[in-house]
């Protein structure tokens, strides 16, 4: 039976944040399955994350000079699959790290290509494409919940085939869509890195995302190991990130209303403010499942809302010609780099868990310093020109 493009497209993205839901919570479980101490881990994870940096742009330039990004997104997801296969192999550290830093950065042709497709597929339609993009959403939220059951019941070694699992669909459904070529663009004018750095507005809020994302470093890289030490279950901790994943769903299916009429400034600020107190909350109240459980409501802000309001700076502040690589700046820079510089920190002030409390302040810190970057900027977007 041929499925049609936008249940191809609703696969596609189930496959990919269902991977990503294994990977990213249990990630830090699987390598100290492995033997690995947390300034290991933090520096595997700072490689790892660091692909992100030169990752989408290398990718976004292949799929533009080729015309293709269909063909760009499986010669990626290949080698995204092979790269993956190293986490079955249990010979050594930097084995293991060269595996997943080529997974990660051949991960990242993907996800760009398959929003630029869904929207060449679903005729620019934003309400088709949201109904659409949820299906990753709820890859998410499954793999996560029953990544902790599956943990709870075989150990660390769930991670590798559960991911493989996800990364084989992926494949498949990737070889169901049809190739198309995208179309030259010869007004295009190239984008001056130079003159971006001469706008305070811009500097100022990339510096803010940027803090921002360290911030979550000790989230991603560390809360599932966090939980277990305080004596969740892993099954706990699952059910603990698919509740933030449901807030942020629940957060981006109203961001439109929200935005609306209101500073991005003022919401920005708010957002980076009340993840100050969600890290807060983590380091000094986590033995209360109750108490916890509402920090992880906060994602709805902390990542929901704010990546709207960034969104829609980015939107404003490039020329329309632009935006694509705007987003490929903004991602490799602040989820790159960011992330990268964040998890090695993280790693460093982990110390195996003694200094827990202490890496979660510093990442309040982080987003107490993007909140006042964030109060700083302008009310209105100026366009960079």
């Amino acid at each position: 039976m041929k499925l049609s493009s936008a249940s191809t497209l609703s696969l596609a993205y189930f496959a990919y944040f269902a991977v990503l839901g294994v990977f990213v919570p249990y990630i830090g479980l699987f390598l100290d399955g492995r033997g690995l101490n947390s300034h290991d881990i933090g520096v595997l994870l700072a490689i790892v994350t660091g692909m992100r940096i030169v990752g989408p742009s290398l990718w976004a330039a292949l799929a533009v000079r080729r015309r293709d990004p269909i063909g760009v997104m499986r010669f990626g997801a290949v080698l995204a699959t092979l790269g993956w296969l190293c986490s079955f192999y249990q010979g050594g550290y930097w084995p293991l790290v060269a595996g997943l830093a080529l997974y990660s950065l051949c991960w990242t042709a993907i996800l760009p290509q398959l929003e630029s497709a869904a929207f060449h597929y679903l005729d620019n339609d934003t309400s088709r494409y949201s109904k659409v993009r949820t299906a990753g959403s709820v890859g998410y939220i499954v793999l996560v919940m029953l990544g902790g059951w599956w943990f709870q019941h075989t150990g660390p070694q769930m991670l590798p085939h559960s991911a493989l699992l996800f990364l084989m669909l992926m494949l498949a459904t990737l070889w169901l869509l049809p190739k198309y070529r995208l179309e030259p663009q010869t007004d295009a004018q190239p984008l001056r890195f130079r003159t971006l750095w001469t706008h305070s507005s811009f500097v100022k809020f990339m510096l803010g995302a940027f803090f921002m994302q360290m911030s979550f470093a000790p989230f991603y890289g560390f809360f599932t190991l966090y939980t277990r030490d305080l004596g969740y279950s892993g099954s706990d901790a699952g059910l603990l990130i698919a509740l933030a994943v449901a807030a942020e769903i629940v957060a981006f299916f109203y961001a439109g209303r929200i935005l609306k009429g209101r500073s991005y400034q003022k919401l920005l600020g708010l957002c980076y403010g009340l993840t100050a107190v969600r890290w807060l909350m983590v380091a000094f109240v986590a033995d209360s499942g109750w108490l916890l459980a509402a920090s992880m409501l906060l994602h709805a802000f902390s990542f929901a809302i704010a990546h709207s309001c960034a969104m829609q700076f980015i939107q404003q502040f490039f020329p329309q010609h632009q935006r694509s690589r705007g987003q490929a700046l903004y991602a490799g820079l602040i989820y790159g780099g960011g992330g990268a510089v964040g998890a090695y920190v993280a790693g460093v002030a982990w110390q195996d868990g003694a200094g827990s409390t202490f890496t979660f302040v510093l990442g309040a810190g982080c987003a107490l310093l993007s909140m006042v970057l964030a109060l700083s900027l302008p009310k209105k977007i100026q366009p960079a020109g």
